[in-house]
């Protein structure tokens, strides 16, 4: 018994060795208890990797790109994304019960006389108005928080009006793609033009005052024409006047807001937003809105008392200010465009030292993971005697070189996922997560570098630890058709992937490899719990350089070396 514990120990302690250290070659010699007759292998497989570029990348994501910017390696980035306002809670208020709201407080106003109506009519308070019955102005809000490149080159970006009759939630998957132009979502003309902007990521428009407080976030606004407010007004009050069920009058209007289908062809579908002037910067947009300015007069107090002046008892008025807004939150759907340029692409493909991932340009290194010769080695140890064995780790690791060079190659990719090649474009779209089986994510780490800051480290060890993926081995060849519990599971296995064409007739089973590709990603997990809620394409600007010749897979595996007899 004493025996079993030390070797569980053992095991435990070549695991833990062999994730860390960047020298796998001597760890984990062969371990054989006199009693028991169990035996701990260790085997070590180089591993093929090689650069793979794909020219679009699928960004169904809340947190779209825009701007341009050229890095002297990796050529050119040029993003832009196409949004669609939502109808929420601003939107769809019961202005009945609700003081301020995009409805204006329009049960109040005397709007409806302008529709052609007498305001005896509807029994509202004619002296509690929005002034000048008008909304003053109506601004497109872009948001972002971060930024890559030169906060003060001078940029411009332009906006446009969708085509009334697109609707994101219809497209198919296929339409959410980096490489679609959009050219048949919008057009890009003096009629459909919203309004341009010229600005710096900087964004010194805004005071210091203003930029230094705690909720700042930095936004880009563009004005828009009188004729969007002057419709959206004309809907706010007939939304308004359908929503009260008291007033005779209400079925003859229509609440706009009910129905975003309606919403988007009676008045602005949506948006293109695109880089029009400059390189230099790119941003990543964290929300786009729509913003209302407007002022209303009042004689009543919210909850219908009439207005007292303190000093003389007698009636009075105020006037209200107002910013209202309805947006595209990173739960909506948006597609986002992205064009790069790479003149070095071909040698970087041929690389023979190294191989890249980058986002977003489409680089991501593919490994073939030797599934069959890990199998055969198991199952042809001279020291298994019957079917006993079990895979105890497959530690493995990327090791990756010093971040050098300009800006994009010396941003690392801060997180890689590691999934079968042929079901990228699967994972993505269905939105599904690693699985640990087929699957598996690995965070960029140095190692010996006090202080270091990960983006020019000076020395140190660079590489994704992706751990023990004994789970991901085993997982894939099962999901490719082997069974150990068939007595012939290797012969049985070689037939199967010969019949699906993975082995031609000159090959055996030591000859099957899967490709995994090494994808940047960017994961969101649950800020208490720490759960794993998202994995999306990365898109961001980075890049990281692995090196080619140096990587291994780790396995230890224990056999029962006992007879049967």
């Amino acid at each position: 018994m004493k025996k079993i514990f030390f070797l569980l120990f053992a095991v435990l302690g070549l695991c833990a060795v062999a994730a860390c250290s960047d020298n796998l070659s001597d760890v984990g010699a062969t371990v054989r208890p006199e009693e028991d007759g169990m035996v701990i292998r260790n085997k070590n497989y180089d591993l093929n990797i090689q650069t793979v570029y794909r020219d679009s990348v699928y960004v169904r994501t809340g947190y779209p790109l825009l701007g341009t910017i050229t890095d002297p390696e990796f050529g050119e980035i040029s993003a832009s994304y196409l949004a669609q306002f939502y109808a929420n809670k601003e939107t769809g208020l019961d202005v009945r019960d609700s003081y301020d709201s995009v409805t204006f407080d329009i049960l109040r106003t005397s709007a409806p006389a302008s529709l052609g109506y007498d305001w005896a009519d509807f029994h509202y308070r004619s002296w509690d108005s929005i002034c000048n019955n008008q909304i003053d102005s109506m601004t497109i809000r872009i948001y972002y928080q971060s930024f890559y490149g030169d906060s003060l080159t001078p940029m411009q970006v332009s906006i446009y009006s969708l085509n009334p009759d697109v609707d994101f939630s219809n497209l198919p998957e296929s339409e959410f793609y980096s490489n679609n132009d959009f050219s048949e979502l919008y057009t890009a003309d003096k009629e459909h033009l919203l309004g341009t902007k010229a600005y710096t990521v900087a964004n010194r428009e805004v005071s210091d005052s203003v930029r230094n407080d705690e909720n700042y976030m930095n936004y880009l606004e563009v004005k828009l024409d009188d004729m969007y407010k002057e419709e959206f007004f004309k809907m706010c009050v007939e939304a308004a006047i359908a929503r009260d069920k008291s007033n005779p009058h209400h079925k003859d209007f229509t609440d706009i807001f009910a129905d975003e289908s309606k919403l988007r062809k009676s008045w602005l579908s949506g948006v293109c937003v695109k880089p029009t002037f400059g390189d230099g910067a790119v941003v990543k947009v964290y929300y786009t809105a729509i913003y209302f300015y407007y002022s209303s007069h009042h004689r009543y107090n919210p909850d219908g008392t009439l207005l007292r002046n303190e000093r003389d008892d007698a009636d009075s008025t105020y006037n209200v200010d107002h910013v209202a807004y309805f947006a595209v939150t990173p739960d909506v759907i948006q597609m986002s465009g992205i064009r790069f340029s790479d003149e070095n692409k071909e040698d970087r493909l041929k690389d023979q030292k190294g191989t890249y991932i980058s986002s977003p340009q489409g680089y991501y290194t593919s490994i073939d993971l030797p599934l069959g010769q890990i199998m055969h080695d198991i199952y042809n140890d001279p020291l298994r005697k019957d079917s006993s064995y079990f895979v105890n780790a497959a530690n493995f690791y990327l090791k990756a070189y010093k971040p050098e060079g300009h800006l994009l190659s010396k941003t690392p990719v801060p997180t890689v996922l590691m999934v079968r090649s042929d079901s990228i474009n699967t994972f993505f779209e269905k939105g599904m997560l690693p699985s640990s089986s087929t699957s598996c994510y690995a965070v960029y780490a140095c190692d010996s570098v006090p202080k270091d800051s990960y983006i020019d480290p000076t020395e140190g060890i660079y590489y994704y630890n992706f751990g023990n993926i004994s789970s991901v081995v085993t997982g894939l060849a099962e999901a490719s058709g082997w069974d150990r519990s068939q007595p012939n599971s290797l012969k049985e296995w070689e037939r199967v992937l010969r019949a699906k064409g993975e082995l031609t007739m000159n090959q055996g089973i030591e000859d099957y490899c899967v490709k995994m590709a090494v994808i940047p990603v960017d994961v969101t997990t649950n800020p208490t719990y720490g759960t794993l809620l998202s994995v999306s394409n990365y898109i961001l600007p980075t890049t990281t350089r692995l090196k080619k010749n140096s990587q291994r897979l780790q396995l230890i595996y224990t056999l029962d070396g006992t007879s049967e007899e």
